[in-house]
């Protein structure tokens, strides 16, 4: 027997069978007794069509009856009726009837398929010549001249779908009398695919419809109109999505669909006469088939559509959301209102219909999970988590080491926490070794961050830094926590537990409780980090109870702290530290996310208030990424509180922000002096950034590539050359600054000496900033060897130029050197300088002098 699959049965086959195997329940043929497989077993499959009986090798004039059987998943295989099979062949070697019987007609081959219900199965025939042919009409040769005309001397024209016709073709004489002609010496022609007609003569309906068929013998045409009517089309059988035997948590939700199947193969999803019902109450559903899970125990679901039935096993395991690990109590105001997060929504339902956007987590899946408790969701998660861990154990194997480790541990926290959301969410839908495998790598993430020196992955060294495992106030320590609070809850794994209440968390506490109003060392590039330590308050807050945030005001004092660093059109911030997201310090959703994780610690403050103004007013509305939009699901403060003050320093980050008013188009400044102890921080100790409608004067570093130039070059201040070279400022050294106000006048005093404490050349260096709406004056004093250059820079976007009175207008700002009265000018084009660092043409004046004093007054001139 000769049967293959070519290659459009092969695509076909991959698209309808591979992702949905069908589930055949009832199949009876009048004709003989077929034994139906039992709706009490929904997980019965049908794997394949066979062709059981008869010969694919025939001669010409042979005949053979075809038995086509189904193979069954549970070993088991049944004939099909051949009421319900469909024939199709290419080809003229053979004809296959309704009844299945194949007869060969004439030498040649023929490549048939065999449909049943969505299943096909490719059969090719080999017929052989026959020296006695005995095909009807194959008699004596007819000759052409004595015939007349044609005429259809036998055979039905009007058919029903499915049915064959063995039509004859006569010759008829002048004296009417007829005589048939030899079927192989007729050709056949019709212009629609109704029916299909053999080189024998054999007439096949396929489809309801009309052919016009023209038949050719010699000179001679008939034209004939054949007319095809559909037959009855009986239901087959009815599927469930999903199918088989469920597992599912208490509280959760999954959408059955219905599809009817009918026996001419096509299909009908949710008919509108198809019902569900359920045997218990342990499950409930509604009108649209949503079952819900109410208790543990199992039930038995029914779908009925005209009297086909199918079955599904639903267990229902215990897993109510009071016994979960990680609390998700942040979100429960969104289950128990009328809250609107649509838009979240959409995100998440993006992913699960296969098309996840940039930075799609599989945490945002286990939050629809819990709003919902639809079973979509989780399964997204595990899919996700589940292609991570096969990813780190393919590295791992390798000898290599998983992304988990990269950069330091830098994406430890959220790898991690991914996770652990989803072990403790999908707990119950995990295999045994799925618990295993995904526990084993997050418990050796997180050891490896703790212990770098001997860290390790599957055996094999890769010892790190440890960089930032004992620094509370940097952005790495925030994703350290993360990973190991979130597997340390959700495993309850008492090493980890212990580490963080005995050690982690009281320095994280006491780091904080001595930071006086809000912000970051690291500046306000990776200081906006800050809204992962507020994520960690709250996962730590909903889990345990225990509120680490309301230990310190930082959280509260960190809101103001952003409102005051936010230029006056709310589009900017002061670009302190590195900024390498982006180089210009454009406001984004980043710091949405940091001040609603704030606000939301602290609902009902005027801090929070003052963030709900901020949050509705900056340039960020709405949030515009995604995977951004986490924090839109916590609960907001509902009441704005615009700020008043129009000065605010940050003592402990050491940054102070001053305004002419709350207008847009106020005057601002920014200075920096105080502790200088982070990597991302800048050598800017005792410089500043002046704005009005625009930059005025500004780092230099917010037009550069990177974004990270630390160097003092590039920032507003007194620079220290010695023998050709910059003097440092030092790491770990401190400079001190406070403040006065006098009417509209607000006087800021600096003493950056303890930042050149390293060096004898640099004895000390003070400066003072009178600030007005229209004016500000710098004042600088230093003691200096004689072997050290002052240069007194600032930096601006436009080209300067320099006034015949010695003055210099840069855009709107006039730069009006006073001491030294004529001090040296030198204008740097930093695009000329370096065009590989810097973007465009920008620019840098130095003034230089004899001496260490210098005043320089600056006026805003629009």
């Amino acid at each position: 027997m000769i049967v293959q699959i070519n290659r459009l049965l092969n695509q076909f086959l991959k698209m309808s069978l591979v992702t949905s195997l069908l589930l055949l329940t009832a199949c009876i043929d009048e004709e003989e007794e077929v034994s139906p497989v039992s709706n009490s077993d929904a997980a019965v499959q049908v794997k394949n069509l066979r062709l059981q009986e008869g010969t694919t090798k025939l001669a010409v004039g042979d005949s053979s009856q075809l038995v086509v059987n189904a193979d069954y998943n549970n070993g088991t295989t049944k004939p099909l009726p051949k009421s319900g099979l469909i024939w199709r062949c290419e080809g003229f070697a053979v004809d296959i009837s309704s009844s299945s019987e194949v007869s060969a007609v004439k030498a040649g081959e023929s490549n048939c398929i065999v449909s049943f219900s969505m299943l096909q199965l490719a059969v090719d025939f080999v017929v052989a010549a026959n020296d006695n042919p005995t095909s009807p009409g194959d008699g004596d040769t007819t000759s052409p001249s004595d015939v007349r005309k044609l005429r259809l001397g036998a055979g039905e024209t009007s058919l029903k779908e499915g049915d064959t016709s063995q039509l004859v073709v006569n010759g008829v004489y002048a004296d009417n009398s007829t005589t048939p002609i030899a079927n192989s010496e007729l050709v056949w022609q019709c212009d629609s695919p109704a029916v299909n007609i053999s080189a024998t003569s054999f007439l096949s309906a396929y489809k309801a419809g009309e052919s016009i068929c023209k038949v050719s013998w010699n000179a001679l045409t008939l034209s004939v109109n054949f007319v095809v009517t559909a037959s009855e089309v009986l239901p087959d059988f009815i599927s469930t999505i999903p199918q088989g035997h469920l597992i599912l948590p208490l509280a959760t939700k999954q959408d059955i669909k219905l599809t009817g199947y009918f026996s001419n193969g096509t299909s009908e999803s949710e008919p509108s006469d198809a019902t569900l019902s359920c045997d218990t109450s342990n499950v409930s559903l509604d009108a649209e088939n949503v079952l819900t899970t109410e208790s543990v125990g199992q039930a038995t679901c029914t779908a009925t559509w005209k009297e086909k039935t199918a079955q599904l096993l639903v267990t229902v395991v215990d897993s109510a959301a009071t016994q979960r690990k990680l609390s998700l109590a942040s979100l429960d105001h969104l289950r128990y209102s009328n809250e609107d997060y649509s838009k979240f929504a959409a995100w998440v339902d993006r992913a699960v219909e296969g098309n996840p956007g940039y930075g799609f987590s599989p945490t945002d899946a286990v939050y629809m999970y819990y709003l919902t408790q639809d079973k979509k969701y989780i399964d997204l998660a595990i899919e996700d988590v589940e292609a991570q861990v096969v990813a780190a154990e393919a590295k791992m194997a390798e000898g290599d080491k998983p992304k988990t480790s990269f950069d330091s541990y830098l994406y430890v926290g959220g790898f991690i926490s991914e996770l652990a959301f989803t072990y403790d969410y999908g707990y119950e839908l995990l295999s045994e070794s799925q618990r295993t495998r995904w526990k084993n790598y997050a418990e050796q993430a997180i050891w490896n961050v703790w212990n770098h020196g001997e860290a390790e992955w599957a055996g094999n060294s890769f010892p790190w830094s440890g960089w930032a495992t004992t620094n509370p106030g940097n952005n790495y320590h925030f994703s350290f926590l993360k990973a190991t609070m979130t597997w340390g809850l959700a495993s309850q794994n008492t090493t980890w537990l212990n580490l963080l209440n005995d050690d982690k968390l009281p320095k994280l506490v006491a780091y904080y409780e001595g930071f006086d109003k809000g912000g970051s060392r690291e500046g306000t590039g990776y200081g906006v980090a800050q809204g992962k330590l507020f994520e960690l308050y709250q996962i730590w807050k909903d889990t345990t109870g225990e509120d680490l945030s309301a230990k310190s005001v930082h959280s509260k004092e960190t809101i103001d702290y952003w409102i005051h660093a936010t230029t006056p059109p709310l589009e900017m911030f002061a670009p302190i530290g590195d900024q390498s997201r982006v180089s210009k310090p454009v406001l984004f959703d980043y710091h949405e996310n940091l001040v609603q994780r704030a606000a939301s610690l602290n609902v009902g403050t005027d801090e929070a208030k003052r963030g709900k103004w901020w949050l509705d007013n900056n340039s960020v509305d709405p949030i515009r990424y995604g995977f951004n939009l986490h924090t839109t699901l916590l609960q907001q403060e509902l009441n704005q509180l615009e700020p008043t003050e129009l000065v605010y320093h940050a003592t402990s980050a050491g940054h102070l922000f001053v305004r002419s008013s709350w207008n847009s188009d106020a005057t601002w400044l920014s200075a920096v002096a105080g502790i200088y102890d982070e990597s991302h921080a800048h050598r800017d100790q005792g410089s500043f950034s002046l704005y009005k409608n625009d930059w005025l004067a500004v780092t230099q570093n917010i037009w550069s590539h990177s974004g990270i130039h630390q160097e003092s070059e590039v920032h507003n201040m007194v620079r220290f050359v010695e023998e050709g070279e910059t003097i440092l400022q030092k790491r770990g050294t401190e400079a001190t600054m406070d403040y006065t106000v006098n009417g509209a006048e607000t006087v800021i005093n600096m003493d950056l000496s303890g930042i050149y404490a390293a060096y004898d050349s640099v004895t000390s260096w003070k400066r003072d900033i009178s600030f007005t709406a229209n004016k500000v004056l710098v004042t600088d004093q230093c003691v200096v060897a004689d072997s050290v250059s002052a240069i007194w820079q600032i930096n601006v976007p436009l080209e300067p130029v320099i006034n015949g009175d010695g003055s210099i207008t840069a855009g709107n700002l006039l730069i009006t050197p006073i001491t030294p009265a004529n001090p040296a000018v030198n204008v740097v084009n930093w695009f000329v300088e370096n065009p590989a660092k810097f973007k465009e043409p920008r620019y840098k004046i130095e003034l230089q002098g004899a001496g260490c004093n210098y005043q320089v007054q600056l006026d805003v001139l629009n």
